[in-house]
């Protein structure tokens, strides 16, 4: 069963949003950390898990992914 996680990035007035597993979790905490060292705001960036991907169920996973492009684009 894999974790399906979702980064969203305030920069430059606007929201960036990636898609990542368990690992990409990692370097994204370890970005998150310079960019504090930087004394780069992360206030309103956040990691979260979206959901599982787990027996059969691509076509839900999809769908989440997929509703949260597009309501980023209204951010």
């Amino acid at each position: 069963m894999n974790k399906i996680y979702i980064r969203k990035v305030y920069e430059n007035n606007k929201y960036t949003i990636s898609f990542g597993t368990e690992e990409d979790v990692k370097d994204w905490k370890a970005e998150e950390k310079e960019w504090i060292e930087q004394d780069f705001s992360v206030a309103d960036d956040s990691i979260e898990l979206l959901c599982e991907l787990k027996n059969n169920n691509l076509g839900e996973v999809l769908q989440k992914i997929n509703e949260e492009i597009k309501n980023g684009k209204t951010i």
